[in-house]
């Protein structure tokens, strides 16, 4: 009798659990540019002070000089488990993009370094990383970016941006969950449209178009601050924010830049929820 009495308790919560719809995955994103990484030890730890404050199981990275540091330091900082994936060296000591990944969460499937946003010697690739979470579910494609900088460099990020629409279209059309994200130098209000359109044609969501700073500006005249990094998912976000010293001293142009520029990096954290 109680075996019976048992069954039907265990069928009874197995039916109702097999009526709930499932909870839509949630991923946690980060993109950061820390600038020359490694500059020095103060500047690794306060990174991985603020990469381990975000939450998110995948980074993109830009300026990362030295790759080799780059892992040391997160298996220290953060786990063991941690991996790194970057495009290939060009220019000795130039800057790579790569995404750190936690392999408790994800399992590394394939990378691709698209090149045809080098247009100059130091511009820099496209690199495209697809993930598959550990326990099962959706794909997650993450094409990570670095488009030239400065005002002057406006015409070539208007290139890099056509190049950028075919490959971001192209993931989009593979089905998987996509995310483009890194330093794309938004210095422009063409550089915004470009990003409107960028959005518009994949069928994504430019998830931190509202932030009103990323990074700032360093001058003899004081320290505005820009819109430069940005995340693009195709699904709408939960949550994006600028942390770090975008969070911590604000949006508004100061006479100098806050410590955190001077330390760590003069671009914030982006963190995107999707």
């Amino acid at each position: 009798m109680v075996r019976w009495l048992v069954a039907i308790a265990v069928g009874a919560l197995v039916a109702r659990a097999s009526c709930r719809q499932p909870k839509p995955d949630r991923v946690t994103i980060a993109t950061f540019n820390i600038e020359h990484f490694p500059k020095d030890a103060r500047q690794v730890e306060g990174a991985f002070d603020e990469i381990a404050a975000s939450r998110a199981s995948i980074v993109a990275a830009q300026e990362i000089t030295d790759p080799a540091v780059f892992l040391a330091a997160a298996r220290r900082r953060l786990a063991p488990s941690w991996d790194f994936v970057h495009d290939h060296r060009r220019i000795e000591n130039h800057h790579h993009v790569g995404a750190l990944f936690d392999r408790r969460v994800w399992r590394f499937v394939s990378s691709e370094v698209h090149d045809d946003t080098r247009l100059g010697r130091l511009d820099l690739p496209v690199l495209e990383v697809r993930l598959a979470p550990v326990d099962g579910g959706d794909l997650v494609r993450v094409l990570v970016v670095h488009l030239r900088s400065q005002t002057a460099g406006r015409p070539a990020r208007a290139r890099q941006h056509e190049v950028l629409a075919k490959l971001a279209a192209a993931a989009r059309g593979s089905g998987e969950r996509v995310v483009v994200l890194g330093d794309f130098n938004a210095t422009e209000d063409g550089d915004r449209g470009d990003l409107a359109e960028l959005a518009r044609a994949a069928g994504l969501v430019w998830a931190t178009r509202s932030l009103p700073c990323t990074a700032f500006w360093r001058r003899d005249d004081g320290c505005p601050r820009s819109r430069l990094d940005h995340v693009l998912t195709s699904e709408p976000p939960t949550r994006a924010i600028a942390t770090g010293g975008c969070a911590t001293d604000g949006c508004d142009r100061q006479d100098r830049c806050p410590r955190f520029a001077e330390q760590i990096s003069d671009h914030c954290p982006v963190v995107v929820e999707f």
